[in-house]
């Protein structure tokens, strides 16, 4: 998002994204892939780049923002359909700190785009937080993490409210991968 503000001068701060993203329904068939210094987990491709795909001349500035949070919000629900497949596991809910967080825009995204719901935390920086939480248990305020952790409770939950377009998400990345061929060959 900072993307939009420094370098595309589409928003004045990050902040602003909710509220143009909201002067629109839907991006309109915008996709933005957000692939600027190429893709980490699970892709591992540094030469793939960032793409904006779907534009027409009926796109507007709205529409490229909201593909911006929405193509963030895919790239996080990667993030999570690749720690199942490596755990076995299935992650049932999604905790969320950070100033992100804080934008209702995205966080829809982020649910509909996992279809899991999103627990946002009532402190935008959690890492103080869990270091209390874990002092706490130190010092034997609690016997355990699972005990600490109880006294935390999201300032909201948001469910997923719309099926997401993951196909055409999946295609967007496969058009942005391999941009630059020698970077995606490389193998750390």
């Amino acid at each position: 998002v900072e993307w939009l503000v420094d370098d595309m001068e589409l928003l004045e701060r990050p902040a602003d994204s909710h509220d143009v993203a909201q002067q629109v329904g839907d991006a309109d068939g915008v996709v933005y892939v957000p692939a600027l210094l190429g893709l980490g987990t699970p892709k591992w491709d540094y030469g793939a780049r960032g793409t904006l795909l779907g534009l027409t001349r009926g796109s507007e500035r709205p529409h490229i923002v909201r593909a911006v949070l929405e193509g963030v919000a895919h790239r996080g629900a990667d993030l999570v359909d690749a720690a199942e497949a490596d755990t076995g596991l299935t992650i049932p809910s999604l905790r969320v700190d950070g100033g992100m967080s804080q934008n209702p825009t995205f966080i829809q995204a982020l649910a509909d785009a996992t279809g899991k719901p999103v627990e946002v935390s009532p402190t935008v920086d959690a890492t103080t937080l869990g270091a209390g939480f874990l002092a706490g248990v130190a010092g034997g305020v609690w016997p355990d993490l699972s005990t600490a952790a109880r006294n935390w409770s999201p300032s909201r939950t948001v469910e997923p409210a719309a099926d997401s377009d993951r196909d055409r998400w999946a295609e967007a990345v496969r058009r942005a991968e391999r941009w630059i061929p020698d970077l995606s060959a490389l193998d750390f």
